[in-house]
């Protein structure tokens, strides 16, 4: 005789149907506002991220339990898309360094160029500091130099040399092309895109060569590093 004090309810479909559509709404919602703040800019309202998503701005407050929810959501999107857009170029090994290092900054200084007010929108909030916004900016910076720290340790482990530096190498790195290239999005002056992403690459191989040849090695940048 089954035990009536133990009943096993079913999984009720509905609520897992409606948190399933819940999160697709929000997601959609998000990217409506960085659609928005596309067009309109960093300093984009809440009414207008709600007309670009073809709904009333109350509506935007039943997925989001207000503006600064919705902020660290477009936040956390805005860090997956760069992510994305520069993992493979920092966990591939192999390949001349000068090709590696060009492709890699010059994707980057790309990549916020054509988002530059989702990148403004990103950092206007990390430097209010308000909400823990900060964390979005910091999350960015973290993920792509621990990804260029593992590679860099590789590398340095080939040559027989101390990888325990190839980490502040590679946020030290990571942190001067995005702090370039974001001043460059506000005072642009007469440098171009490409004439800052060739700078850039430059400078930043001229540090790998500096550490190498500091070690006594010295390597064609034009040549494949050994794996």
């Amino acid at each position: 005789m089954p035990d009536q004090g133990s009943t096993t309810r079913p999984p009720d479909r509905r609520a897992a149907r409606w948190t399933g559509q819940r999160t697709k709404r929000r997601a959609e919602f998000v990217e409506a506002a960085i659609a928005a703040i596309g067009e309109y800019g960093p300093a984009v309202s809440t009414e207008q991220i709600a007309a670009r998503a073809g709904v009333a701005r109350p509506q935007l407050y039943r997925h989001f339990r207000d503006a600064e929810e919705l902020h660290r959501a477009v936040g956390r999107r805005a860090a997956e898309l760069i992510v994305a857009e520069m993992a493979p170029l920092l966990s591939r090994p192999g390949g001349a360094p000068a090709r590696m290092i060009d492709q890699a900054v010059r994707t980057l200084v790309r990549w916020l160029a054509e988002h530059a007010n989702l990148y403004r929108y990103v950092t206007q909030r990390a430097i209010a500091g308000a909400g823990g916004r900060q964390d979005v900016v910091a999350d960015i910076k973290t993920t792509l130099g621990t990804q260029l720290s593992a590679l860099l340790g590789g590398y340095l482990a080939a040559f027989d040399l101390d990888r325990r530096i190839a980490e502040p190498i590679a946020f030290g790195l990571v942190g001067f092309v995005e702090s370039a290239t974001g001043r460059w999005l506000s005072e642009p002056g007469s440098l171009t895109e490409e004439e800052l992403a060739d700078y850039l690459a430059s400078w930043v191989w001229g540090t790998l060569d500096h550490v190498l040849r500091s070690a006594g090695v010295s390597v064609d940048p034009d040549q494949p590093f050994p794996l």
